[in-house]
């Protein structure tokens, strides 16, 4: 009975669990809730969190290059280059802001 319930369990959790960006470039589509093309800051705050850690993300002033008030796909694939710039400097930082001074092995923190 145990080996059923437990499967059950799973199962639950896995319906409970919102949708994740395996990477950047997915995070897009998953950001775009409305779908039409564009990622509004509303879905941008609702997201942020699904394409990881939201310290090391741009935000979302740094991605809207154009100030229309939404991240085109185009703005989107830029962000990537930000993201990793931060990264970067998280790395070699030696202030506390950055999570990867407790965390070296998480791979956000990787080179």
């Amino acid at each position: 009975m145990s080996k059923y319930w437990a499967a059950f369990v799973s199962v639950m959790l896995l319906l409970a669990t919102p949708a994740v960006a395996a990477n950047w470039a997915d995070g897009f589509k998953t950001c775009d809730a409305d779908g039409n093309g564009t990622v509004s800051r509303v879905e941008w705050n609702a997201c942020e969190s699904k394409v990881g850690d939201p310290t090391m993300n741009p935000t979302f002033t740094m991605m809207d290059k154009d100030t229309s008030n939404s991240i085109s796909q185009a703005e989107w694939d830029a962000g990537a280059k930000q993201k990793m710039a931060i990264a970067k400097g998280c790395t070699a930082s030696d202030s506390s802001w950055c999570p990867c001074q407790n965390n070296p092995d998480d791979p956000a923190c990787q080179k």
